[in-house]
């Protein structure tokens, strides 16, 4: 805030003032002398106003104001003003300086410098001023913006710290308070003082702990053949969080302890590796399925088998040297038969060869065993 401090105290003029130019005299004078605004009369044989002063007991010095000058005659019936100089050691906005006035009050000396009302003191204004110095604090109205349960204000003070303005807005900062700046920070023009609302909570949730998976091979089981010997179980596990609110909104999550309730348990799976070996084929159809059901074990088909032995009785009744005069040939009725020699060159004889390529064509088109003969059933008699 701008001002026009009034520092020329001793230039004032002084309305009232009678001078008088009598011609001297030795005879008894009563004179009106005003001291600090206090007026009373007294009686003296002086010839100018610093005797006159001089008489009574005043004797003033280059921070002082008289009027008229001290060489000025006296006669009965003249007026002297005088005026007291009192040092003020100020503080303007924690700025020091040292002024001298003539103001008996605090509210003269700061009105004649430029602070009004408006202004705060750390001295009464209505105090009067010692002849003695004296310090004086003096703060000009700062704009603020003060925001307090998430609302921004306009705020003007005069108060000295972050803390003397929540003292004036009625907060009283605690355990749950968070400032955006030390209570201590002076107040400075424009700043921005936030005061939130810090409250906590524990706040305990259950959360799963995953079953690990452990595999084993076993030679009790045929090869491709698996079975869970222990399901896995899944674990629990408490954990307590501190929640921290700001102005009533989350912001920050810490956990502080964790305790399992509930081992996990680990799921073990066997793998079987037994291999039968190959059977022979001796020409028969019950060989031929023998073969069939040893490479559906292999391929973890072993519950196809059913499905298999109908489809095949159905195209071949499991002969290697079935023949249909559309071309189609063996046990799967391959179209042409020749096709059966991607699997092998013995194709015409061998049931190995011949199962194993139709396993792979129905595995290529129906998935499974089972899929090829709800096929061939839909279809009327061929897959």
């Amino acid at each position: 805030m701008l001002r026009s401090v009034k520092y020329g105290l001793y230039g004032m003029v002084l309305a009232g003032v009678v001078g008088g130019t009598a011609a001297w005299s030795h005879s008894d004078k009563a004179i009106e002398l005003i001291v600090d605004g206090h007026a009373r009369t007294i009686h003296t044989a002086a010839a100018d106003v610093s005797d006159a002063l001089e008489s009574v007991g005043y004797r003033p010095d280059r921070h002082d104001i008289v009027a008229p000058a001290l060489s000025s005659p006296v006669h009965d019936g003249s007026t002297i003003v005088f005026k007291r100089g009192r040092l003020l050691h100020l503080a303007i906005d924690g700025i020091p300086r040292d002024v001298w006035t003539t103001a008996s009050t605090v509210s003269q000396a700061l009105d004649a410098l430029g602070y009004g009302s408006a202004d705060a003191s750390s001295v009464s204004r209505s105090a009067r001023l010692p002849l003695t110095s004296i310090g004086i604090e003096v703060r000009t109205p700062k704009a603020v913006t003060f925001v307090h349960n998430g609302t921004r204000q306009r705020i003007e003070t005069t108060a000295a710290t972050v803390g003397d303005l929540l003292g004036q807005l009625g907060i009283t900062p605690g355990a749950d308070t968070q400032l955006s700046v030390p209570a201590a920070t002076g107040i400075t023009e424009g700043a921005v003082i936030t005061v939130q609302q810090v409250t906590h909570q524990l706040v305990t949730e259950s959360a799963g702990i995953p079953f690990g998976r452990t595999t084993t091979r076993t030679a009790k089981l045929d090869k491709g053949v698996t079975k869970v010997v222990t399901p896995g179980r899944a674990g629990t596990r408490q954990v307590t969080y501190e929640i921290t609110y700001v102005d009533g909104k989350v912001s920050q999550r810490t956990q502080v302890r964790a305790r399992v309730v509930r081992q996990p348990r680990a799921q073990v799976t066997q793998v079987g590796t037994h291999v039968n070996p190959v059977p022979s084929y001796d020409g028969s159809p019950a060989s031929a399925q023998a073969i069939a059901r040893y490479m559906l074990a292999g391929r973890g088909w072993s519950a196809q088998m059913g499905c298999l032995v109908e489809l095949w009785n159905h195209e071949s009744s499991w002969r290697v040297d079935a023949y249909n005069p559309s071309g189609a040939y063996g046990i799967p009725q391959a179209l042409p038969g020749d096709k059966m020699a991607s699997a092998g060159a013995d194709w015409r004889t061998s049931a190995a060869t011949q199962i194993r390529w139709g396993l792979d064509y129905i595995a290529s088109r129906y998935g499974d065993p089972c899929g090829a003969w709800s096929t061939w059933q839909a279809h009327g008699g061929w897959y």
